[in-house]
């Protein structure tokens, strides 16, 4: 059973996962929404007045973070979507929110932690798939495990719980913050289109053909809602994704259509080599046609991650899939089609000038 009263804070409100939160978070009835974060947002929805109100800390100053989240006493579920790379800071960061909800927020209910696949070893090789909830832990895949580990004991015996989503390459858009697979994508295609060369796929055979997933961040957010309103997916971790599994090699044809190229197969280069050096000509472009700021000296490191060549964030030789058994069964059963997402988020670049 869903509470009445809903008050929400989004940790993390700027990425490409925060601010679909918000958005979704303010499209739903009856929810009023906070957004923390070091800087202001941009929602891409009419708020109704005082619907939404955004608060500004550095959440590794754990008396700031008591200080500011005095501003939200009222809050009931949380969701944390902030992103740090240092293992160490993650866990200084979780424990600075939840000494100050436990302390300021006493109509606290839940806590929704934002995870990913990483927490099954995908980016370190080929792993056990579709990869479900109750997989063992991977040695030396400690991304999530210390910040779970942190929350689950700090809920035992406590009134509020704790949950979280695992999704897989989470596509949309975030103004300030657009870096994700479907905006980097629109990008070198965007490039190749300007090079007037055909639209080859920036990997190897194997990673062509290899099945993936993504996660729609609309349709994440309003799982993430979805899972920490109902108390019986309480304390549980769930996979999330679009519900569909692809190949490049099939949906290729489509986004080569969508930006007028030939299609071409796999190229010899990876995403962040062609990337490398293609700034100067970016920049050229953001002038021509006028376009939106882009962080394009991110985008070449940001492909790769931190994943092992000839794998990255584009695709990998061997497949990236997860269960989505567990999720469907609590209730939540929400589907997208990929190749229909990746093509609506290009033009929704392309309607905000990001790419031409």
């Amino acid at each position: 059973m869903a509470r009445t009263h809903k008050v929400a804070l989004v940790v993390g409100v700027t990425g490409v996962t925060g601010t679909p939160l918000a958005e979704q978070l303010l499209i739903a009835s009856g929810w009023k929404v906070y957004g923390l974060s070091r800087r202001t947002i941009q929602l891409n929805t009419n708020a109704q007045p005082g619907a939404y109100t955004h608060l500004s800390v550095d959440l590794t100053d754990a008396a700031a973070t008591q200080r500011t989240m005095r501003a939200c006493a009222d809050v009931t579920y949380v969701f944390y979507c902030a992103n740090e790379g240092s293992r160490d800071m993650r866990h200084t960061m979780i424990r600075n929110v939840i000494d100050a909800l436990e302390t300021t927020a006493p109509q606290f209910a839940n806590i929704n932690l934002l995870q990913g696949t990483k927490y099954y070893g995908s980016h370190l090789g080929p792993f056990k798939t579709p990869a479900k909830e109750t997989d063992a832990r991977v040695p030396g895949g400690d991304f999530y495990y210390s910040e779970e580990d942190f929350v689950s004991a700090r809920q035992a015996g406590k009134h509020w719980t704790w949950t979280a989503v695992r999704p897989h390459s989470v596509c949309g858009y975030a103004a300030g913050n657009p870096m994700n697979l479907a905006s980097v994508i629109g990008i070198y295609g965007s490039l190749l289109r300007e090079l007037g060369q055909p639209f080859g796929f920036p990997g190897s055979a194997r990673c062509f053909d290899s099945l993936f997933q993504a996660a729609d961040a609309d349709l994440l957010a309003r799982a993430s809602i979805w899972i920490s309103t109902h108390e019986h997916c309480a304390n549980q971790a769930f996979n999330v994704n679009n519900g569909d599994y692809f190949r490049w090699r099939h949906l290729w044809p489509s986004l080569a259509e969508y930006f007028q190229l030939a299609e071409a197969g796999p190229q010899s280069y990876s995403m962040e080599e062609f990337l490398r050096d293609k700034q100067p000509l970016w920049e050229a472009m953001t002038s021509k046609y006028r376009l939106q700021p882009f962080p394009f000296a991110r985008a070449a490191k940001w492909a790769h991650g931190d994943y092992t060549p000839p794998h990255s964030r584009i695709a990998c030789e061997y497949d990236v899939i997860s269960d989505l058994v567990k999720i469907r069964q609590a209730g939540f059963c929400e589907a997208m089609d990929s190749e229909h997402m990746f093509r609506r988020i290009l033009g929704r670049l392309r309607a905000l000038h990001v790419i031409p």
